[in-house]
């Protein structure tokens, strides 16, 4: 390639990066705007709905004073209408609102939903309040005791109702007591919220019903259907969301906070462009500098092009160079290397899990199909013992992916070494054409293992043996795989040794390096799983291997301390 060109592509790459950093700057700023206003709409959002709490809170107290006063007065004949629904009643109820502008009135409804008495006039109309949602609620639920009743219109202005339950002292219903609250003294308080013209608050109730929104430009009562709604009630938490962007009108953001002690919430809106309006001067600013900058960098590019030939004689110190750099890529591949561990480490646990879900499903499948191919006297027993074996081959990867990242504590126990490697023995399957011999000198040694992870070891190493055998073509010799124990010293030597073709020198040096293999499949984690855990349990292992005699593995494992004295 001629130097001109590429200096040309140089500045080309130059530019376009120049260009992707700053669509990258413009996406990290675009992201940190919208974050700033999900914050702070969510702190104001928080300061409306604790405003909230208290307002509906100093009400109830005030609708809880009453309920005492209608008890004491009524005494043991709670039910006794002419003292419910008497003038003496009448002006408390009166006298307790009197010159609360938060308050239209205090109504008492009796168990048949019917007007007993109010803080509005008297005599007291004839008024049934039997299919207001309130009344309903309360009068059947015995458990519910507070209700805020449906956005209704009230003297030709709309207001809410804050109900509660009212029983005597034998907990027997007497009525529902209900405070009528105009909705201008919450509209009047939203109002004043420093929200900005583009900015909503609504009420909403625990069942999505909207009880006061400002601006007034939505009908008051409509369901609103939200999906963090639900959540936020249930859990008494707040937090904020983004709107998918409509293909029409403008999108919002929005914040919800459930109020404390009552089934509410406050959800505060902004619109989404308004919060992008000082994201995007910054973004023709910088884009004004990117385009200034790369025109800059191509004039760069055409000068140092004039003067190209100079650096003709920095050959040499460019070979010189090319040798660092070749370097550089080493000492990378080898950090990259390390982070696939690290990333491996992070990632495997969860991926083998989730692996071993539709690998079940897959065995189960399976052997409902060899039971439906023997019913039906179909030839299947060829593909389906390739499908078990390519299954099996999945498990041992999931099982080396998952015994490598495994950093939880040993589960030791003591076990008679040799009887406990009989049955694991015994529990293998090798191919056939392999012949299993066993050696077992250890006597009666107990050693303190983890059984399930040392189980593990035993799987590799014979797994390792078997697929070596399985793999020697040239081999004409008897495929065996010798499995010996030993008491030595403090310890318990275990060697599997096998009549396969051996392992070349220069691979013998790297057998123990996690993710080597010299396989065109598994994963490279097998011996290194197996060294992880005899090194956990305090032991050692070795490979002797000789290309065309096979391969001898040796491990060692320290006795418990009742063997060590016996010995």
């Amino acid at each position: 390639m001629r130097p001109i060109t590429l200096l040309l592509g140089c500045g080309i790459i130059i530019n376009a990066a120049i260009l992707i950093i700053t669509g990258l700057a413009a996406g990290h700023m675009r992201e940190q705007a919208l974050a700033t206003t999900e914050a702070e709409l969510g702190r104001l959002d928080l300061v409306v709905a604790e405003e909230d709490s208290r307002y509906f809170s100093a009400l109830d107290a005030q609708l809880q004073s009453i309920a005492e006063r209608i008890r004491s007065r009524t005494g043991p004949d709670a039910n006794n209408r002419a003292v419910l629904g008497g003038e003496a009643l009448h002006e408390l109820l009166s006298n307790k609102i009197g010159g609360n502008d938060q308050i239209e009135a205090v109504t008492l409804i009796g168990p048949d939903g019917k007007l007993v008495n109010w803080s509005r006039g008297w005599p007291v109309p004839d008024i049934d309040f039997s299919h207001r949602d309130y009344f309903r609620a309360l009068s059947s639920d015995p458990g519910l005791q507070v209700y805020i009743g449906a956005a209704a219109t009230d003297a030709g202005r709309p207001a809410l109702t804050l109900a509660r339950r009212l029983t005597g002292a034998s907990g027997k219903l007497l009525g529902v007591l209900a405070m009528t609250l105009p909705e201008a003294e919450i509209e009047n308080f939203y109002r004043s919220v420093p929200l900005g013209d583009d900015g909503t608050i609504s009420l909403v109730r625990r069942d999505g019903l909207l009880l006061a929104h400002y601006p007034a430009d939505v009908p008051i009562g409509q369901v609103v259907s939200d999906e963090m709604l639900g959540d936020f009630l249930d859990n008494g938490t707040g937090g904020t969301m983004r709107e998918p962007v409509p293909t029409d009108g403008p999108w919002r953001i929005k914040a919800i906070h459930a109020l404390r002690d009552y089934p509410l919430a406050v959800m505060l809106s902004r619109r989404g462009d308004r919060a992008l309006a000082g994201w995007s001067r910054q973004v023709l600013l910088f884009a004004g500098l990117a385009v200034i900058g790369a025109f800059a960098v191509a004039a760069m590019v055409l000068l140092i092009a004039r003067q190209i030939r100079i650096y003709s004689t920095l050959a040499t110190i460019r070979a010189e160079k090319i040798e660092v750099e070749r370097a550089r890529i080493a000492a990378e591949a080898e950090l990259l290397k390390k982070e696939r561990l690290s990333v491996l480490g992070q990632l495997t646990a969860t991926v083998a899990h989730e692996l071993r879900n539709p690998l079940s499903a897959i065995r189960n499948t399976l052997f409902s199909i060899k039971e439906l191919a023997s019913s039906k006297g179909l030839k299947l027993d060829r593909p389906v013992a390739r499908m078990e074996r390519s299954i099996e081959r999945c498990d041992r990867i999931i099982a080396d992916l998952l015994e490598y990242t495994k950093t939880r504590e040993l589960r030791r126990s003591t076990v008679a070494f040799d009887r406990w490697l009989d049955d694991v023995l015994n529990d293998q399957s090798l191919p056939s054409g392999i012949v299993l011999t066993r050696d077992l000198h250890a006597g009666n040694a107990a050693v303190p293992i983890d059984a399930d992870r040392i189980r593990r070891v035993v799987i590799n190493l014979l797994d390792n043996s078997a697929q070596a055998l399985t793999e020697d073509k040239a081999g004409t010799g008897e495929k065996r795989i010798t499995v010996s124990t030993a008491p030595i010293g403090d310890t318990i030597r275990m060697v599997i040794e096998d009549s396969g073709p051996g392992i070349p020198a220069e691979n013998l040096a790297r057998i123990f390096e996690p993710l080597f293999s010299t396989k065109s499949f598994g994963t490279g984690l097998g011996l290194a799983t197996v060294k992880q855990i005899v090194m956990q349990h305090e032991g050692d292992i070795a490979i002797d291997s000789e290309p065309g005699k096979g391969t001898r593995v040796t491990v060692r494992l320290p006795l418990g301390e009742l063997a060590k004295a016996a010995a």
